[in-house]
């Protein structure tokens, strides 16, 4: 299919790999990097995100893309198949600055379908978009341990006078950061993953303070 020139938003954390989401460049649009790997949904490897140099790609690197043809479905309309027998350049450096003047933080009424963690599979094909941009407010960052004994980390915000709570991060720079961080505003990429007991959980893939 050719190339995609995008900022890199996230490299989150994914079965061991990495989920890779981006702006494109071109129309400003939402893109998620997948592979053909079934076993890890699709998940994005560190040598995927290597040039020819040996220089691995990082979050707000401005990229160009081998990829072999868009792959999206009813829940993550933004996917496209990256070709990983071909490098990835890195072309420059972005900053936050710069993604907002070409895409804007996202003003909904909810975040991806409601004001909860999760959705419900009934409902989560009526979203129509599975990553988004907003701007919060009181954002809390803590770790909880699971039931089988690990460590997690989540996270509370307010975004358009609602409270958001327990949604869990995936991006690791925020993984060991004293619990209880507060922060009064900050950018966050969210995004819906793969589903687990019939609920799609919210992910909060990248923090910008």
């Amino acid at each position: 299919m050719g190339n995609i020139r995008i900022i890199i938003m996230t490299e989150s954390s994914k079965f061991s790999k990495k989920c890779v989401a981006g702006i494109n460049i071109d129309n400003g649009e939402w893109v998620r990097l997948v592979s053909s790997d079934k076993e890890t949904h699709g998940a994005i490897s560190d040598e995927d995100l290597r040039c020819f140099d040996g220089r691995k790609c990082n979050v707000l690197d401005v990229v160009n893309v081998p990829i072999i043809r868009t792959c999206g479905n009813e829940i993550q309309p933004e996917n496209i198949l990256m070709d990983t027998s071909k490098y990835i350049t890195i072309e420059g450096k972005a900053t936050l600055s710069d993604v907002l003047k070409i895409h804007s933080a996202e003003i909904r009424d909810s975040i991806l379908g409601n004001k909860y963690s999760y959705i419900t599979e009934s409902k989560v094909r009526s979203v129509g978009y599975s990553l988004i941009l907003v701007q919060v407010e009181d954002l809390v960052i803590f770790q909880v341990e699971t039931s089988e004994g690990k460590i997690k980390t989540r996270t509370t915000f307010r975004y358009r006078g609602n409270e958001y709570q327990m949604l869990s991060v995936t991006d690791p720079n925020f993984y060991s950061i004293p619990n209880g961080t507060t922060y009064k505003n900050a950018f966050l990429v969210i995004s819906i993953g793969t589903p687990y007991n019939n609920r799609y959980y919210k992910f909060v893939a990248k923090i910008f303070v």
